[in-house]
């Protein structure tokens, strides 16, 4: 049984710096890393010794506490959606041992992954990730929602009504805006 427990912590541990690798590759302020990993500030700093990663590369100060960069627009809000379709497929229901924080930092990561996959060229940190996590969770300033124009899914402000068509039929609109507007300087100049 001994024996057990000592690989049972030797796979935690290297479960542990494999996360925090995947997390400091993703640009993670330490605090974060922290939490999700069990690792202290000293074995981060190790950690990151070891991969090279220079002082340069490294967010500082406290994570963001906002959801603008996908609540402010409409690609935003359907990049949102996209990512929030995405936390149900990565929760194991069925496990009959408790979640932890390990757990939800794999979880966590892979959704990312995932969601990076699809959008290379979002620029949502992991951390505004978990920011929508935790929001969706207590469903108290956004939502999952429809677009108005085409029922597709965004995210939406609760409090804040505007914005609510994705990127798709923002995109469509533009063509007829331009036509509005060249009509209205033609007329006028008539």
């Amino acid at each position: 049984m001994d024996a057990h427990r000592k690989d049972d912590s030797v796979i935690r541990e290297l479960r542990s710096l494999e996360l925090a690798r995947r997390l400091i590759f993703h640009e993670v302020r330490t605090e974060m890393i922290t939490q999700l990993t069990g690792l202290s500030r000293h074995r981060l700093e190790t950690v990151r010794g070891r991969l090279l990663v220079s002082e340069d590369a490294r967010h500082r100060g406290p994570a963001p506490r906002s959801l603008d960069v996908l609540l402010r627009t409409s690609r935003g809000r359907t990049e949102g959606a996209a990512l929030a379709t995405l936390f149900p497929l990565f929760k194991n229901p069925t496990s009959i041992r408790p979640s932890t924080s390990l757990d939800e930092g794999e979880q966590a990561c892979a959704i990312y992954d995932a969601y990076l996959a699809y959008y290379p060229q979002s620029t949502l940190r992991f951390e505004e990730m978990m920011l929508l996590k935790r929001s969706l969770a207590k469903g108290n300033i956004v939502e999952v929602g429809l677009c108005r124009s085409c029922r597709g899914l965004i995210i939406n402000n609760q409090i804040d009504g505007y914005g609510r068509t994705c990127s798709h039929c923002e995109t469509l609109r533009e063509p007829e805006r331009a036509s509005e507007s060249f009509t209205e300087n033609t007329t006028g100049l008539a």
